[in-house]
């Protein structure tokens, strides 16, 4: 049985952030404390949701809206960096973190999930693409039929 795209998409995205929570877990033996905060699951989730947010949108809105897919891709990646700037600046404004050194731990894992969404989006835009080719192809067959 073939499943759904958007969950087979959710599966690859729970489990590689199950892998990313197992790595900072033995990082955090191997690597100084500061880099790491108590907080850091939460910062995990966000990343995941948001992540997942934007594959939703870059799924659904081009079949919904008459935007294309760069467009929505463009606009879900500067809006996921602006959050997760503003998300970065205010939890060191009201001092939520107090580790310089945070950041950049903060930073790798908007490396990897952003890693993961570029190339989950990839593929995503291969398929629609193809999906796209393959429709064309079958309106002309059809207008040559019909002459």
């Amino acid at each position: 049985m073939k499943q759904h795209p958007i969950l087979s998409y959710f599966s690859y995205l729970s489990i590689f952030a199950i892998c990313v929570c197992f790595l900072t877990l033995f990082s955090a033996l191997a690597i100084n404390k500061a880099f790491f905060s108590e907080n850091l699951p939460y910062y995990i989730v966000m990343f995941y949701a948001m992540t997942a947010l934007s594959y939703s949108a870059l799924y659904f809105l081009p079949k919904k809206t008459k935007m294309n897919f760069v467009h929505i891709f463009l606009i879900t990646k500067v809006a996921k960096f602006v959050i997760y700037l503003g998300v970065l600046a205010v939890v060191f404004l009201f001092k939520i973190e107090t580790q310089a050194l945070f950041a950049i731990t903060y930073f790798v894992l908007f490396l990897f999930f952003l890693v993961f969404d570029t190339i989950t989006t990839n593929k995503l835009s291969r398929r629609l693409a193809e999906e796209e080719k393959q429709s064309q192809n079958q309106s002309n067959e059809n207008q040559t039929k019909d002459e």
